[in-house]
């Protein structure tokens, strides 16, 4: 064809080629920039991980072991308060600029500032270390290995503040800031509130009790007056107590894991439970765990117990009634038709089990890496992965104040869970 054409055409068209090719490697650029890590020194997300739980901690037997690595490394007070002050901006940053990082997954990744967030906290700890900053990491994982023993959790938990309830959990807790959403007349930095990873708690405690929001077969549970609940928990440490505390978001991680509820033990499904008549599979109702998706009330039995949800979300995308519709089967990480979920013990979170962070609170055997590090299903048809965060709930900055922390902190706290449903 080239033979065809004039000179000046032939011209035209390689100037329109060259064009043509410029714009597709900026496009690819523009991609691969958005997938890949940056190049430089930087700290991996996974070192920030880390770095959040023993350099951002209020729980002081925590603090003591980050001392102990100023020790090790003969820093001065000031260049260790340097460290902990960092990476508490850095995480202080992360909620406000990718809070998909620190477990909000239902927020689109903001991986540019993410990575530069990460490269700054680099030079920030480089300066601070005095260029030391790979023995300071190297410390730091020791640590997060310590503090993750069952038996330094079971330590801690021993000095928590007493409760007169018995439906307690020591669990790991991290911070966040609910910026919309909130009742009315609630402070994103002054309020008591939290978030626990169950959507209708929520939902009842805003007056969200619509079926489209909470179906019927939960309203009995969630809004049993039929109108606004006031769902709390109340968080102790080994020093301080925040008591009545309403629960007004979900987090971390999972939308419906309402892990403080029993599992369901039943081999049928309850007769008043919504299953399309066309399941995704023969086996999709013969797991007991998989059953629980509905209170097992029956009309000789009507006191019925709300029953732990995630392995249903484990295995089946959930837009609405009835369950188990064809369209809207989509295994979550590792578990599919057949290939069950293992049970998690009460007050087990599933977040705090698939953490690629091993939280150090006993489980059970073989539950490392749960599921591949993936979570339960959010509503946007998307399941976390990998989760990077073995928190079990979220704090507000007014409860970190509350507890005498510094916002944002990690740390180990004793959850009263006795006013949930």
């Amino acid at each position: 064809m080239l033979q065809h054409l004039s000179r000046r055409g032939k011209y035209a068209l390689l100037i329109g080629l060259c064009f043509l090719l410029a714009v597709v490697g900026v496009v690819l650029g523009q991609r691969g920039t958005a997938n890949a890590a940056p190049a430089g020194n930087t700290v991996s997300l996974a070192q920030f991980q880390q770095a959040i739980l023993v350099w951002a901690s209020g729980t002081p037997a925590v603090q003591e072991q980050a001392a102990g690595i100023c020790q090790h490394e003969t820093l001065s007070a000031t260049h260790c308060s340097g460290i902990s002050a960092a990476v508490r901006a850095t995480w202080a940053a992360f909620i406000e600029q990718d809070p998909a990082a620190v477990g909000r997954p239902e927020a689109t990744p903001h991986l540019t500032a993410r990575y530069a967030l990460l490269a700054a906290l680099y030079r920030q700890l480089d300066t601070l270390t005095n260029g030391h900053i790979d023995r300071i990491f190297a410390d730091t994982t020791a640590v997060y290995r310590v503090i993750t023993q069952p038996s330094f959790i079971a330590q801690v938990g021993i000095h928590m503040q007493p409760l007169s309830s018995t439906n307690l959990a020591t669990v790991w807790a991290t911070s966040f800031k609910q910026t919309s959403g909130l009742p009315s007349g609630y402070s994103a930095m002054r309020s008591d509130y939290v978030a626990l990873p169950d959507a209708y708690l929520k939902y009842a405690d805003l007056g969200l009790i619509g079926t489209n929001d909470i179906p019927a077969i939960y309203q009995p549970f969630y809004v049993p007056g039929g109108t606004t609940a006031h769902w709390t928990v109340t968080i102790t440490t080994s020093k301080k107590a925040v008591s009545s505390v309403l629960v007004t978001d979900v987090g971390p991680w999972n939308e419906d894991d309402n892990w403080w509820d029993a599992n369901g033990t039943a081999t049928t499904l309850a007769a008043n439970c919504p299953v399309s008549s066309s399941l995704v599979a023969a086996d999709a109702t013969s797991n007991p765990l998989v059953n629980g998706i509905c209170p097992n009330a029956t009309t000789s039995s009507p006191t019925a117990v709300n029953l732990r949800r995630i392995y249903y979300y484990l295995l089946y995308q959930h837009y609405g009634l009835p369950f188990f519709q064809p369209a809207g089967y989509q295994p979550s990480g590792t578990f599919s038709n057949g290939v069950y979920p293992t049970a998690l013990s009460l007050d087990c979170a599933e977040a705090a089990t698939a953490a690629t962070t091993n939280d150090g609170i006993a489980c059970g055997p073989g539950l490392n890496n749960y599921n591949g590090n993936a979570g339960g299903w959010l509503r946007n048809g998307t399941f976390d992965h990998p989760i990077t965060n073995q928190s079990a709930i979220d704090l507000s900055p007014a409860i970190d104040r509350a507890l005498g922390w510094s916002y944002p902190s990690s740390g180990l706290v004793t959850v009263d869970l006795s006013k949930l449903p």
